[in-house]
């Protein structure tokens, strides 16, 4: 049995973000106000897509307000000032691909119908 590597996703769904990141529909569109350098693209019907650079600021976002307990100026001001750095965060790095890994996995499950 040969295992393959992910391959990445242009874009990813508004379901398949929340999935991913265990946010609320609510809460990511609260950032998206809040935090200005989070756009996703929307398609002609007005639903979001979100790129591999929304999820990394999703994560890092989420990394911030959680874990290192930052205020939401706080957290503006790091993401103006590091906004070329995003890619580059190991942390939000390896949290992203985890995520991508279980929505593989759910969607193996949608597949087998369990």
């Amino acid at each position: 049995m040969m295992i393959r590597k992910l391959q990445k996703k242009l874009y990813y769904s508004l379901g398949q973000v929340l999935g991913m990141t265990g946010l609320t529909e609510s809460l990511l569109k609260r950032w998206e106000k809040e935090f200005p350098e989070l756009k996703p693209l929307r398609n002609r019907a007005g639903n979001r897509h979100y790129t591999e650079k929304d999820l990394n600021l999703i994560f890092l976002i989420k990394e911030f307000l959680e874990e290192k307990k930052l205020a939401p100026d706080e957290i503006r001001a790091r993401l103006r000032t590091h906004r070329f750095q995003l890619a580059e965060n190991e942390t939000v790095g390896l949290k992203r691909t985890l995520a991508e890994i279980k929505l593989e996995v759910q969607e193996i499950l949608e597949l087998i119908g369990e």
